[in-house]
């Protein structure tokens, strides 16, 4: 473990833990009547699923208590609730989303130039998996600043200026 200055100069310890999961609830909503061609234009009905990313972080060698975040995957899938998970199966497994040109371009580019790796399918329980074979971010890419810490909290400022209050769920 590493000692670090935490805000107001308050000691704190920074534990090493280089594998981190970001959990992320989305809503995927229909299309307006305005953009006919969009990518969602076959959803009848609101739904409701988690993005899951994950990916490590190192200490950043040049700048004391930032850590560099590198995204290596994920995972998409509808939540619990059972018309969502329908919905999700039925828009995904029966009619899989047609891409046109511009998105076609922009898939292409993201498998070439950061080794993603896109779905073609569904798991068998409705998710959907994605990698990237060179991982996202990296030193003054993507990173957060710790503010404070200790073994239940953990707040943190990214480079985009957002806060965030992580609480550990158990102790170990």
């Amino acid at each position: 473990m590493k000692s670090l200055e935490c805000c107001n100069d308050l000691p704190c310890v920074l534990p090493f833990q280089p594998i981190l999961s970001v959990i992320t609830a989305f809503t995927i909503e229909s299309s307006l009547a305005a953009y006919p061609e969009a990518p969602n234009k076959d959803v009848r009905r609101p739904i409701r699923g988690i993005m899951t990313t994950f990916g490590y972080t190192l200490p950043d060698p040049e700048v004391p208590n930032r850590h560099s975040i590198w995204i290596t995957g994920g995972r998409i899938e509808a939540n619990n609730n059972p018309a969502d998970q329908a919905e999700w199966k039925r828009l995904f497994s029966l009619h899989p989303p047609k891409h046109g040109l511009g998105e076609q371009a922009k898939l292409l580019a993201v498998k070439l130039l950061m080794g993603a790796t896109i779905p073609d399918s569904m798991n068998e329980d409705g998710s959907m998996d994605y990698s990237f074979t060179r991982p996202l971010g990296g030193h003054g890419v993507a990173y957060v600043d710790v503010l404070y810490l200790d073994n239940s909290l953990r707040v943190v400022r990214g480079h985009r200026g957002t806060f965030f209050v992580f609480s550990r769920l158990q102790q170990e």
